[in-house]
């Protein structure tokens, strides 16, 4: 609760918080009062009314992302964006509130489960970086270019970590406290409904002019793991019908007067959980994603926009960034990271980011804001318009399979065109997935497993890379073959200018993968199926161990690529026209030959095909960017344009383990100050590791790496 300053003299003041209100008096040194109004000294006035959201669900729809805090850049309060308090502290060591005062709304809020004390190891708690990071916030910051600029928003945040329909302690309720801290059992009449109602009414009636704009929901991971799972989707229908009953008193505050108006907007889970209960999730977020006729609409979380993973708290999804003093979920341990299962909640950055973006684009979409708001000549929809925190992340395709995933099978990860070969997924000696035997069904018949693919020419035109894993099975036999990978293309789809070795032999085709391997009298070989065969590199002795072989594809128009041996880079060499008899664009595994082979498995195998250039130019409407440069060595480019940024626009680039990345301005109006210089010069910067800049100057074109 906002606390009197009191009086004070000129000479004495102190800086104060935005978590101050009303009037500050100042005595001069004649005793002579001064009475002036801290909004106005704020640059701020308290909204005149409210849109308020609900958000509710479990862990995924709260404070759960466990990279560092930034409250002093991206997560940054908002004058006009408050919440309904339930702790006693507005902050941990902030002011005193009660439960449903409305208070300013950080990065952790007043959920059921209190989150403000699961710090991160390195957090400044003097400059509040207390906690966990939630989208609540980011949300409402992306939706406030759309309301009135004398309206704010007013979040209602009742989530409980570990939550579920079928299962889970009931808890209590009291309209003094609201739902207790035990409480995770979700259902209409059960304590965290009766929660999730009585603060929506409280919120509505802080002023008759606030509207109930939207309830985000995020739950049903916890569902998922339970027996009786496919009673939730009832349940939940139940829950929703029953709210919009319970909230028919407040009629004059719903759109259009009818509870049914408001969407329910419902966001997806993990791809953790999509994984290891494909049907159960098929079944409880199927319903989210099928029932658009009761006005409840899905987000889907499981891919951004390039086809990735949305990034969760695993820790290769979040890392430190030590140039930049920022700590990711990397360092966080088992003493207080949120769960054992990392990737089963999502970042910081995605919370910031892809969620909250996705959330209130959806919301634009479903209420009157939306409409309302859109210039009269503006033909695009409102989630094309949002002023947001932009990620970015240069186009990479994967093709194959991981034993890490789901049942294991090949089927599962899209292979569907298995040919006389017997594949069997099997338990992985760790215990973590499987692996799969592939093994000659038919004597005398040559296996494949095949799969279509598409584009071929942007593997020389911007690169990309070969991974597998595998291992040989039986006794050392002099030239046996094992494994060999083809990929075939068309010459039409080479770049202008480029062509293949060997590319004027006759009856040869051109091949991006033309590779097998083979035993000689002692060693495991990898050889080069051509008009003439190559032994490229060797693994040395024959052994039935665990094996990993790369390919590296420049990019760049380029043909030579290099061969990497359990870790170990070979001689590069130029790719070659075959005479293999392939499907054209077609990528196969076999085993070559009708004679007997190696019976070989697989643990994981990988086509990533690079599809742009790795070159990003910064959006003129972005507010901040995160930048993510995959790590495939392949290196890129940002380039800031000469436009007129705020002061504190942070650009976060990640690029572990990525190669080198060049940022460019675009002309000589853009300056860039490395880290550890103190003048700023039109010239582009290098960086091998993950860096943040910032926006220092006045003109908005001044930029800083710290």
């Amino acid at each position: 609760m906002s606390q009197p300053i009191g009086k004070k003299r000129i000479h004495e003041l102190d800086n104060f918080s935005g978590d101050l209100k009303g009037a500050l008096v100042l005595l001069s040194k004649e005793e002579k009062e001064y009475k002036i109004d801290i909004a106005k000294l704020q640059g701020t006035t308290e909204p005149e009314y409210y849109f308020v959201i609900s958000i509710a669900g479990q862990s995924n729809a709260m404070s759960y992302g466990e990279g560092l805090p930034l409250p002093a850049t991206l997560d940054a309060p908002d004058p006009r964006i408050k919440q309904m308090a339930r702790r006693t502290k507005v902050t941990p060591n902030g002011a005193d509130c009660k439960y449903n005062d409305v208070i300013p709304a950080d990065h952790c809020l007043h959920d059921v489960q209190d989150m403000s004390v699961f710090s991160h190891p390195n957090a400044d708690l003097s400059k509040g970086e207390y906690g966990c990071v939630g989208q609540g916030l980011h949300i409402a910051k992306r939706l406030l270019p759309y309301i009135p600029k004398n309206a704010g928003i007013l979040l209602v945040p009742c989530a409980r970590g570990g939550s579920a329909f079928t299962g889970g302690a009931e808890g209590t309720f009291d309209e003094a406290t609201g739902a207790s801290a035990t409480s995770s059992l979700w259902g209409v009449d059960k304590p965290l409904y009766k929660d999730l109602v009585s603060r929506t009414k409280k919120a509505l009636e802080v002023n008759p002019k606030n509207k109930l704009l939207a309830v985000v929901w995020m739950q049903g991971e916890f569902d998922l793991s339970k027996a009786d799972y496919a009673q939730q989707p009832a349940l939940f229908n139940a829950m929703v019908d029953r709210f919009r009953t319970d909230l028919s008193d407040h009629l004059s505050q719903m759109p259009e007067y009818d509870t049914a108006e408001v969407p329910w907007i419902c966001g997806d889970t993990t791809y953790y959980w999509k994984e290891k209960y494909p049907a159960q999730y098929e079944t409880v977020y199927g319903n989210y994603r099928n029932n658009e006729q009761k006005n409840i609409f899905f987000v889907p979380f499981m891919y951004d926009d390039n086809g990735q993973h949305v990034p969760t708290n695993d820790p290769t999804d979040d890392p430190d960034i030590t140039g930049a003093t920022y700590y990711g979920a990397a360092s966080r341990s088992s003493g207080n990271w949120t769960s054992a299962e990392r990737n089963s909640h999502f970042s910081s950055w995605a919370r910031r980011g892809i969620i909250s973006e996705r959330i209130a684009a959806e919301i634009l979409s479903r209420t009157e804001i939306g409409a309302m708001f859109l210039t009269k000549n503006d033909t695009k929809s409102s989630k094309d318009n949002m002023n947001v925190v932009r990620s970015y992340t240069p186009l990479v395709e994967s093709v194959g399979y991981n034993g890490r995933r789901g049942d294991g099978s090949l089927q599962g990860q899209g292979w569907n065109n298995i040919v006389d070969c017997n594949v069997t997924a099997q338990d992985s000696e760790d215990g973590n997935g499987h692996f799969i035997e592939l093994r000659k069904a038919v004597s005398k018949k040559t296996w494949k497993v095949a799969r279509s693919m598409t584009a071929a020419a942007d593997m020389i035109r911007y690169g990309g890379r070969l991974t597998i894993t595998f291992r040989l099975k039986g006794d050392l036999t002099e030239n046996r073959f094992g494994l060999g990978l083809y990929w075939r293309i068309s010459a039409s789809d080479l770049p202008t200018g480029t062509t293949l070795a060997d590319a004027g032999v006759a009856k040869t085709y051109p091949f991006l993968m033309s590779f097998f391997l083979q035993t000689d009298a002692t060693n495991l070989n990898l050889m080069h199926h051509k008009k003439q065969n190559a032994e490229l590199e060797t693994f040395g002795p024959f052994d039935n161990d665990w094996h990993t072989l790369e390919i590296i594809y420049p990019g760049d128009n380029k043909i030579k690529v290099t061969p990497v041996l359990d870790g170990k880079n070979g001689t590069p060499f130029d790719l070659a026209n075959s005479p293999a008899n392939t499907g054209l664009n077609e990528l196969v595994l076999t085993d070559i030959t009708k004679a007997a082979a190696y019976d070989i498995d697989i643990s994981k195998f990988e086509i990533s095909v690079n599809r742009d250039s790795g070159s990003i130019v910064l959006a003129e409407e972005d507010v901040s960017s995160y930048v993510y440069f995959p790590p495939t060595n392949r290196g890129g480019q940002l380039t800031i344009p000469d436009l007129e940024y705020s002061v504190g626009r942070n650009i976060q680039i990640v690029a572990n383990k990525a190669g080198s990345i060049t940022v460019k301005p675009q002309n000589s109006n853009v300056l860039i100050t490395p880290k550890g210089e103190t003048e700023g010069l039109a010239k582009p910067i290098e960086t091998t590791e993950s860096i943040t800049l910032m926006q220092i100057g006045s003109d908005g074109k001044s930029w800083v790496v710290i």
